[in-house]
């Protein structure tokens, strides 16, 4: 009664890739939704383009079978106490479109945003390997796993900023 494929999807996840995965998401410094958006290495930016390259690869792999891209809303300043300037809070997405119903989406998602006790501090290191580093790695493995198979139904895998600062980037997602 159950999909066969579910025991090759369970055996193709690899714990040194979600491992490896984390490493590279605290290595970022900080990814407070606040944090640098230009450097290569360091701040929020760095990390969301890391993780479109990384979906963008997996597609690769698949010949092509995910829609990559950025979804993103301004946040003014103001909109609540941790925004304290206007911001861009952008989201990583990958479809990989349903075969039956391309319309009925299952969501994944994982925070690509972290911060320190202080809400407003977008410059001190805020690895936060367990909140939400663990959650993209395992975003980013499902996807890895997942787009070797078709499905009924769409399934999306996304990067969510803005979380920390008030749930931002799902509410964006969603609109």
């Amino acid at each position: 009664q159950a999909d066969p494929r579910l025991y090759d999807i369970i055996q193709a996840v690899s714990a040194d890739r979600i491992e490896s995965d984390i490493a590279t998401l605290a290595g970022f410094g900080t990814r407070h939704t606040l944090s640098d958006t230009v450097s290569d290495t360091r701040g929020i930016g760095a990390a969301r383009r890391w993780i479109k390259k990384e979906f963008e690869k997996i597609s690769a792999d698949c010949g092509g079978c995910l829609e990559v891209f950025y979804q993103r809303n301004l946040v003014p300043e103001g909109e609540n106490n941790r925004i304290i300037r206007d911001v861009w809070v952008v989201n990583v997405v990958a479809v990989l479109r349903g075969t039956e119903n391309p319309g009925r989406y299952v969501i994944m998602s994982g925070d690509i945003d972290s911060r320190v006790s202080d809400p407003t501090d977008f410059t001190s290191d805020s690895p936060g390997a367990n909140d939400n580093a663990s959650g993209m790695a395992g975003v980013l493995e499902a996807a890895r796993v997942l787009s070797r198979y078709q499905f009924r139904n769409s399934v999306v895998f996304t990067g969510l900023s803005g979380e920390e600062q008030g749930l931002f980037g799902g509410r964006g997602l969603a609109e």
